[in-house]
């Protein structure tokens, strides 16, 4: 599993008032991993809320919950445009790298923390593109932001957001020919030969196997 670290470590047991959650880590950012970890595991909107508010507001927190709030409740365009705000707008954005790994453990030196609390991060990281597309379509006054992310995102090898381009190109290709042209003629070009050509609504990038 991709970014796996293991390491033996003393673990500490810490129950949190109000969640069912024990922390099994040595060090300060190993705690907030586990914190952040607990937010995507989350099923009903309040459990997430209470998640997150002993997560903190961190960018990572912020980007975890609000994925999960839209999949808990898909329709919501309110929490379709609270994920496509979070997303990272160009390659020089400084929360580019937190959104290609969520389950960096840079601030977990130890890596003291269980796999069982990292598989909701290793499992969410490669929805993010099917839920950014969906997110899109029920707030399509956002294209641009999504199209902006898309340069970032299939800088993961791994990542098919090129293929789930194809739905909302195609449902609102208006709307996305004309973000589309938002783009600098050399990113338009970058864009059309390797991500993806919205004419025709052709898919350039695809991930590795």
């Amino acid at each position: 599993m991709k970014n796996r670290l293991v390491f033996k470590t003393a673990v500490f047991i810490v129950t949190l008032p109000g969640l069912n959650l024990q922390l099994h880590a040595t060090e300060p950012g190993c705690t907030e991993i586990s914190l952040i970890a607990a937010i995507a595991r989350a099923k009903t909107p309040s459990d997430l809320k209470l998640r997150k508010q002993n997560a903190g507001d961190g960018y990572r927190a912020q980007l975890i919950y609000a994925v999960r709030m839209f999949e808990i409740d898909p329709d919501s365009r309110t929490s379709a445009e609270s994920l496509l705000k979070l997303l990272p707008k160009d390659r020089l954005s400084p929360e580019q790298d937190v959104c290609l790994d969520l389950v960096h453990l840079e601030a977990c030196p130890s890596g003291g923390i269980p796999d069982s609390d990292l598989e909701p991060l290793f499992k969410l990281q490669p929805r993010l593109p099917r839920d950014a597309a969906r997110a899109v379509i029920l707030v399509p006054s956002m294209m641009f932001d999504y199209i902006s992310y898309a340069s970032i995102s299939v800088g993961d090898p791994h990542s098919d957001h090129a293929i789930q381009m194809k739905k909302p190109c195609e449902k609102m290709h208006a709307q996305f020919t004309a973000a589309f042209g938002k783009l600098s003629e050399k990113d338009q070009s970058w864009f059309r030969t390797k991500v993806f050509n919205p004419d025709g609504c052709r898919i350039m990038a695809f991930p590795e196997q």
